[in-house]
């Protein structure tokens, strides 16, 4: 069954561009919404999907003009959020267990918006990503899925950044397939997942992680 999901985006989109490349992610993502013109609405179009823009100076407005445009619509199953500012109010306690953000460092270390540049600064021996529910705080909500590879001092920075944007690709997939087939709690734990040494915690499925 096709499920109505939501991105919220104020960057490039360069994950969703990935992302919304594979069929069984696309076919349950209804709508981007954006607090601002950005790269993410002109990638929602390129794929076919509706993007609006709520203006917003602020999380809170964001947060209060998604209320507002979503009262009396359909319900929305997932949010996926790489929305850059704190979600809060009517909003969030509305979908609350139903927003999923997508942060570049391995949570609870390097919470905040630069979380890879601040691993770096750290002296972070790994590098990687999560995915976890949005609560008040920054960052501070349940993980579902993480990710986590040594940094390789031999590359460059850039280069290491790839490796994590690949990393947020394949979450993004996966999250996506596992709240459609209903495999996530509140909890953030998923049904049926495996916890072999991998990359990838739980593991991938493995058609997501052949994908790239």
């Amino acid at each position: 069954m096709t499920k109505n999901m939501v991105v919220l985006a104020s960057s490039g989109g360069s994950v969703l561009d990935e992302a919304l490349r594979v069929e069984a992610c696309r076919q349950h993502i209804a709508l981007v919404v954006c607090d601002r013109e950005c790269g993410a609405r002109e990638v929602a179009r390129r794929h076919g999907i509706t993007a609006e823009v709520l203006p917003s100076r602020t999380g809170r407005e964001f947060s209060d003009a998604l209320h507002d445009y979503f009262l009396g619509k359909p319900e929305v199953d997932l949010f996926l959020s790489s929305y850059s500012r704190l979600l809060s109010g009517q909003f969030l306690e509305h979908y609350r267990g139903r927003i999923v953000n997508f942060h570049p460092a391995i949570l609870p270390a390097c919470p905040g918006l630069d979380g890879f540049g601040d691993t770096l600064k750290a002296g972070g021996k790994f590098i990687g990503a999560t995915a976890h529910f949005v609560d008040e705080g920054m960052d501070t909500g349940k993980p579902i899925l993480q990710a986590a590879r040594p940094h390789d001092p031999e590359l460059s920075d850039e280069e290491n950044r790839q490796r994590v944007f690949l990393q947020m690709c394949r979450m993004f997939v996966q999250i996506v397939a596992w709240f459609a087939a209903g495999r996530v709690d509140q909890q953030g734990r998923v049904a049926g997942a495996r916890y072999e040494l991998s990359e990838f915690s739980p593991n991938l499925d493995e058609w997501v992680r052949l994908t790239w």
